[in-house]
């Protein structure tokens, strides 16, 4: 069995041209390069150089053997993908199907010019190549699903997204593919990087965001598990109270102190709430915060609020939760003392006009 390098007539020939041929394609194991590279490394121009590629003909510099040799390493390569380019190489050479690291441009290359099918493609993340199956998507598309998951979620797991790519002979290295194309993103922020949370600072506002933002115009400061707890409603998966505090911690509006969120400055309540979520909070912050189901419907109802929009509001905003099983209460009252409502100084003016 030849490694790759001894079924390439070319590497060994002493032919100028040949070499030219050889640089290009990259049968010298160095993955190719265009006319313009391999120009500036002979010393002429890019045009001689394609008319010396275009006299030739790659296929009088591989030997018979080539085919059977690049076979074995297609075989090869697809039972270890998806990994690292670099990585592929070295067990390229370690296995004895090349002579020294074979970049993947050039078996490709070789491959094509022999009519086989490369069931796998090299791509570039943050000067970072890699090999992945032919069937995955781009590294594009894929950052952009990503991208609308954290929209949508604030933050994200590593390991929410193996399921999103299909699966390959060596599937087991798909999360830590994953983080290496995510982390080439340059708003890529760890926020536990042992669990795999993460966000992308540059999708905001997230609907995260904007739940948490409501959250706090009706209670600041704001207990981690309440602020948990109101994002619960729409979140899933739902990270942990560490994780949210970390993503907290990394937006400039908010402050972290002990199991305490702060919004600095303020938030006016009047201007991150829709209007029925509004009405409510009136409601409730008129009577200490809490009131019974039946009296909020009712009240609710005089103001002309429809039911189907009232229950819509209090089972997924984030600023009602229920106390008891018979009361709504705001999101930061203390349930120990009903009549202590925590309220932004914002929020008590606009519930004295009520």
């Amino acid at each position: 069995m030849l490694p790759l390098e001894k079924t390439l007539v070319s590497v060994l020939a002493t032919d100028r041209n040949a070499g030219i041929v050889a640089r290009h394609y990259g049968f010298d194991g160095r993955g190719g390069a265009n006319f313009q590279r391999t120009g500036n490394e002979f010393g002429i121009t890019r045009e001689r150089v394609r008319q010396i590629v275009s006299a030739s003909d790659p296929h009088r510099h591989l030997l018979p053997e080539a085919g059977a040799a690049v076979d074995r390493l297609i075989d090869f390569i697809s039972a270890r993908i998806p990994a690292p380019a670099a990585e592929v190489e070295a067990k390229l050479h370690l296995a004895g199907l090349a002579l020294k690291p074979f970049r993947m441009e050039g078996i490709v290359n070789i491959a094509g010019l022999l009519g086989r099918t490369v069931p796998f493609r090299i791509g570039l993340i943050n000067k970072a190549r890699l090999i992945v199956p032919g069937c995955w998507p781009s590294f594009h598309t894929f950052v952009g699903r990503v991208r609308e998951r954290v929209r949508r979620n604030g933050m994200a797991k590593i390991a929410e997204f193996t399921n999103d790519l299909p699966a390959a002979p060596g599937a087991g290295g798909t999360a830590s593919l994953i983080e290496i194309i995510l982390s080439g993103q340059p708003d890529f922020r760890w926020l536990d990087r042992e669990a795999g949370w993460f966000w992308l600072a540059g999708t905001s506002p997230t609907c995260a965001v904007k739940r948490i933002r409501k959250m706090l115009a009706v209670a600041n400061p704001l207990a981690i598990a309440e602020l948990r707890a109101g994002l619960a409603r729409m979140i899933s998966p739902l990270a942990p109270e560490s994780t949210l505090a970390a993503f907290c911690r990394q937006q400039d509006w908010l402050s972290v102190r002990g199991d305490l969120i702060y919004a600095t400055p303020c938030i006016d309540a009047a201007e991150v709430l829709n209007k029925t979520e509004h009405d409510i909070y009136r409601l409730l912050s008129g009577n200490n915060g809490c009131m019974s189901n039946s009296e909020l419907i009712s009240r609710a109802n005089r103001l002309g609020m429809k039911r189907p929009t009232f229950y819509q509001c209090v089972t997924y905003s984030p600023i009602v939760t229920r106390y008891n099983g018979r009361n709504y209460r705001l999101i930061g009252l203390r349930p120990e003392s009903p009549a202590q409502p925590v309220v932004t100084p914002g929020a008590q003016a606009a519930a004295g006009g009520s």
